[in-house]
């Protein structure tokens, strides 16, 4: 049964690189000299209480890449939110090479609520056996292996956004909530995690659900992609 989508904030392709990249665009005008652009600021923030973090999809001997300053908007590869206030983890080459963590955020108030990407290459398709997509993901990550022996409840849900497949997952138990997705992209496998630890799955379920939601993967072959890229580097 399709799951209520009222929680999520999947912009479209404009959306993504027309209002809220030129919202993340700086202009000063310095005293005396001409105007300077600044670069592009990621994560850039969406004005709600909510940041929009853009990945790069590394590899394992280059990793620590999360943007900043550095003016690389042609290398993102992915998208997803993060609450005001989290603080980015340091993925380390282990993480990255043994079970592709591409890049994570977590709630300094609680080590236990994150929300974490992985990519993967070697990818045409989504697995038509949708559990099998989750249980081959956890081969390598113990934490996601127990919470799926351990969910009292998971739901999978398909959802197409501008032609391309994304499957969710809710997982519910002892842990609290993982909110997941997954979906394949020329040729590489990405997936985010939610992580809602038990004692704030009442408070922020919501919130790990708009997380997930917020997941995307960055096309630059059609046109309003093109234009807006171009629009970027102008600017």
């Amino acid at each position: 049964m399709p799951s209520d989508d009222s929680s999520s904030t999947q912009p479209s392709r404009r959306q993504i690189f027309g209002t809220g990249l030129a919202a993340a665009i700086v202009v000063s005008l310095p005293s005396g000299a001409r105007a300077e652009v600044e670069t592009f600021k990621n994560p850039s923030d969406l004005g709600d209480g909510y940041l929009r973090f853009y990945g790069e999809a590394t590899t394992s001997s280059s990793y620590g890449g999360y943007g900043g300053n550095e003016n690389n908007f042609d290398k993102f590869k992915y998208y997803y939110d993060i609450p005001q206030g989290w603080t980015v983890d340091t993925v380390n080459k282990v993480e990255k090479s043994t079970n592709g963590t591409d890049s994570r955020w977590s709630n300094p108030k609680s080590s236990g609520e994150k929300v974490y990407c992985v990519t993967l290459t070697g990818y045409n398709r989504l697995k038509e056996d949708r559990q099998g997509i989750l249980s081959d993901l956890a081969l390598s990550d113990y934490n996601l292996q127990d919470a799926i022996v351990a969910a009292d409840s998971v739901e999978v849900v398909d959802r197409d956004v501008n032609g391309q497949t994304y499957v969710d997952f809710d997982l519910y138990g002892f842990f609290g909530a993982i909110f997941a997705s997954v979906t394949v992209y020329g040729g590489r496998l990405y997936a985010v995690f939610s992580v809602v630890p038990d004692a704030l799955v009442e408070k922020d379920k919501e919130q790990g659900k708009r997380l997930r939601n917020s997941f995307g993967t960055i096309s630059k072959d059609d046109e309003q992609t093109q234009y807006d890229l171009e629009f970027y580097k102008r600017s």
